[in-house]
């Protein structure tokens, strides 16, 4: 597997470094790489007003890097998040979805689809896709729809572009989207591969309600201590102000790893919002990233 395809960690940085890059997951959230939220919770509030945060988009964007994103802000031609939003989530699951770039050399496959590289060219490369012989030439696409393999109630969708051809080697970009159903989330302590999917997220709740995918709910607002989450361990405190870290880990369902690498991004009284990546582990996922 190419270094390319393996998801980075998310560097540790001073607190308004930290946190401007944890709102950068704003700029996917606006653009839609989030789950579903509830239709009462408002926008954030006008970016520049945040503290630590960057009035210029174009540096907001440069920060994905940090947290293990691909940026394909310099891509042209690529497919962009809203390639996917046609595409309905039934009750009770959730979609994850977000940017997409990956690097194949001959005889890998795209995880989660019947697509598999089987030569380079510079003029044009070969695939197999859906067992049946595929030339790929510059600006081609290479979408998928359909269950990921060995998952019940799972399904995956892609639109990627190629966007650079060799002769043993391709690149493709886009976007990736995961359709969990089912979902009945536990708290656990899990250790996740390092080829897990990696996603951005923005997940909001009203007062007395819980963020759609984790055991977290929103008490309300504190004068002085913050944002009151409830479903934290034992004994930890349950306060947060924006820019701190709100971390999850557990099953999304008893047959799927996740982990939720979080901050609180704006409360009020009545609703919250957090955001930053979120990894999920599913089988075979080896170079998905």
């Amino acid at each position: 597997m190419n270094d390319s395809m393996r998801s980075a960690p998310i560097k540790r940085r001073g607190w308004r470094r930290t946190l401007a890059a944890a709102l950068a997951l704003l700029l996917a959230a606006m653009l839609g790489c989030s789950v579903t939220l509830p239709e009462s919770v408002p926008q954030m509030p006008n970016l520049p007003s945040v503290p630590g945060m960057p009035a210029d988009w174009g540096e907001l964007q440069g920060m994905l890097g940090e947290l293990g994103l691909p940026d394909l802000s310099r891509l042209e031609g690529v497919p962009g998040v809203d390639a996917l939003d046609s595409l309905a989530v039934p009750a009770g699951a959730l979609a994850f979805q977000g940017p997409l770039e990956l690097g194949l050399e001959p005889g890998e496959a795209i995880p989660g689809t019947d697509m598999r590289l089987t030569r380079g060219g510079a003029d044009g490369a070969e695939f197999e896709i859906a067992g049946m012989r595929a030339v790929r030439r510059l600006g081609d696409s290479l979408d998928f729809d359909g269950p990921w393999p060995g998952m019940s109630g799972v399904s995956y969708h892609l639109r990627l572009r190629v966007y650079r051809l060799t002769d043993n080697s391709v690149r493709a970009a886009g976007v990736q989207r995961v359709v969990v159903e089912n979902v009945q989330p536990q708290a656990a302590a899990v250790t996740l591969p390092g080829d897990a999917l990696r996603f951005p997220i923005t997940v909001a709740a009203n007062a007395g309600g819980e963020f759609p995918g984790l055991t977290l709910g929103y008490v309300g607002q504190d004068a002085t201590r913050g944002a009151q989450l409830r479903g934290l361990p034992d004994g930890e405190y349950p306060y947060r102000k924006i820019g701190d870290s709100v971390e999850w880990q557990g099953r999304v369902r008893a047959d799927i790893a996740i982990e939720y690498q979080l901050r609180m991004l704006y409360y009020q009284s009545g609703n919250a919002r957090i955001g930053g990546v979120v990894l999920i582990a599913l089988p075979s996922a080896a170079n998905a990233q």
